[in-house]
């Protein structure tokens, strides 16, 4: 019997023990006073009324320091009803034997033992009662038992042999009619109850696997009551807005998210998934994709279940940007063949001319005029056949990104361009990438050019590399270490910035911010970051600078060259 059964007896026990004290007490107290009330034949001692009381009273002060300490429970259990069983005897004897009302007292004892030790233990004490009855029965009926311990003389006549054994049989019939009925009644409760403890442990498991479930779905989770106010907040939900359940709990969801839900009733069939931007607790512009739906009344008013949308806008946006460059780009390539070839001749033209014909004053000039403005339209057709088709990479190698930042960023730091401008470069070594060389540096040196047109001579210039965890649209290099680390390189200027509307063009092909631009070198970087298999994001805003972010894939340079040898 393991041990929360035998628990459960020892309690059963102490609840016995309780009771036999209050129906001694009972039974022989109040029991005797209506017989001394009623009978006027009364015997001259009444102490062995007070003689078992005393005897109940001590016996349950032992079984009660018996209790903690006993081991052999089952046994213990079966002592106690056995001694009950005979206290229940000596008690009917000396309230009249075949006369005694307290005869009543085995079928309580009967019932007390199934409920504590089941359909045996009901059986074992309706077998004792009947034995220990009609032994009393036959001996009271003989006279062997001492009459003067008889507190009440119900009649002087000595009853007949066939009165004891009806009576005998009477109660044995009757007590083994109650050890079987309380016994199938005690075997279908201990069955409902294993069944409700089974179900109680179906609905903690269910409980557990609904938070389990509630706090790692990649989804946040949020609920609302009534009154709008939040009452449970999951892990995602936490890991997407930055804040902790305390933080929000039982916070306006309209102060804490004030875009999320404008009015009541709240869309819900509207709009399949309404998108909203909040802002995060760190100040950041998420935009995410909810919905809400109905729960019960109470602090489950409203489910609000919500995605971060920003990286997959990004990645629409990027894949537009890609389409739209990507159609240009070609346009462009069959625009630029046929505009460089008439170019080329109208320039050898004038080239001849001018050797031939002596040209002085004005017309001088002008032929100078279109000499130059010819070669920067020439540079401008050669930009738009690299953007259209950048130069083949098959000239690309495992480079330190520091070297080649550092190379670039000095050539720039002795440029006019960087006249007047702070350059610090955070740059450690060991961050190594596949790319062509050349065309790294022309990235660099292009984004260095737009950071000192930016800051007009005044300003300072960032420049850091560092490792992140990431997946560079999904692509990876050989030796990429772990697969997932990226090279991050960061361009910093302290420069006039660039306005919201403007940020999701200054990439395309001819699009300037400022005058005399031609619009192509940030074509350029993009492009040629593309064609490397890395991204590049730009964080700017009016007055506060802006910020460009490349990520490369990064690769391990030993397991690389290994591979690659292989």
């Amino acid at each position: 019997m393991d041990r929360s059964a035998l628990k459960a007896i020892k309690d059963k026990l102490l609840g016995l023990m309780i009771l036999r004290v209050v129906f001694a007490l009972i039974f022989l107290g109040v029991g005797s006073w209506f017989q001394l009330k009623d009978y006027y034949i009364i015997g001259p001692m009444h102490y062995p009324i007070h003689v078992l009381v005393v005897v109940v009273g001590v016996l349950t002060v032992i079984y009660g320091l018996m209790l903690r300490r006993v081991r052999r429970v089952l046994f213990f259990a079966y002592f106690q009803v056995s001694v009950d069983v005979l206290l229940i005897t000596i008690a009917i004897f000396i309230t009249g034997g075949s006369d005694s009302y307290f005869s009543i007292l085995y079928f309580i004892g009967v019932i007390g033992s199934s409920m504590i030790l089941g359909g045996r233990g009901g059986f074992f004490t309706a077998f004792l009662s009947s034995v220990l009855f009609a032994f009393m029965m036959s001996m009271d009926l003989y006279r062997v038992l001492p009459q003067q311990f008889k507190v009440f003389y119900y009649s002087t006549e000595v009853p007949d042999w066939s009165f004891v054994m009806t009576t005998i049989a009477t109660h044995a019939i009757g007590l083994f009619t109650v050890a079987y009925l309380t016994g199938r009644y005690v075997e279908k409760a201990v069955r409902m109850e294993k069944r409700l403890e089974e179900r109680e442990v179906d609905l903690g498991r269910l409980e557990t696997l609904n938070k389990t479930v509630v706090e790692n779905i990649p989804a946040g989770i949020m609920t609302i009551d009534i009154e709008g106010r939040i009452t449970s907040f999951n892990r995602a939900a936490t890991v997407i807005t930055g804040y902790e359940l305390r933080e929000v709990y039982l916070q306006s969801v309209y102060e804490v998210f004030p875009p999320l839900l404008t009015a009541r009733p709240w869309p819900v069939a509207e709009v399949a998934r309404p998108e909203k931007v909040v802002k995060t607790k760190d100040g950041r512009d998420i935009c995410l994709g909810f919905t809400v739906s109905f729960g019960t009344e109470g602090e489950v008013t409203n489910i609000i279940i919500f995605q971060d949308l920003t990286e997959l806008k990004s990645m629409e946006e990027q894949l537009r940007r890609d389409d739209r460059l990507k159609a240009l780009g070609e346009l462009s390539a069959s625009i630029a063949h046929e505009v460089r070839n008439p170019l080329a001749a109208i320039s050898g033209s004038i080239q001849m001319l001018s050797q031939d014909m002596d040209f002085s004053g004005d017309k001088k000039q002008l032929m100078g005029i279109v000499l130059k403005e010819t070669d920067r339209l020439n540079r401008l057709i050669t930009d738009f056949l690299l953007f259209a088709k950048p130069a083949s990479t098959s000239k690309k190698a495992f480079i330190d990104i520091a070297d080649v930042i550092s190379e670039t960023v000095e050539v720039f730091s002795n440029s006019p361009q960087a006249k007047g401008i702070k350059i610090e470069a955070e740059l450690r070594k060991g961050f190594f990438v596949e790319a062509d060389v050349h065309q790294l540096s022309q990235v660099f040196w292009n984004l260095f050019i737009n950071a000192a047109i930016a800051m007009d001579g005044v300003g300072a210039l960032t420049i850091s590399a560092s490792q992140a965890t990431g997946n560079v649209r999904g692509k990876s290099k050989p030796g990429a270490v772990g697969g997932d680390e990226i090279v991050e390189i960061t361009v910093v200027d302290t420069g006039v910035g660039i306005a919201k509307a403007a940020l999701g063009k200054i990439f395309d092909p001819f699009y300037s911010t400022r005058d005399g631009g031609t619009g192509m070198g940030l074509a350029l970087v993009h492009r040629m970051i593309e064609e490397h298999g890395g991204t590049i994001d730009v964080i700017s805003s009016v007055g506060e600078g802006t910020s460009f972010i490349i990520s490369m894939p990064r690769v391990n340079l030993q397991v690389a060259e290994r591979e690659t040898a292989s």
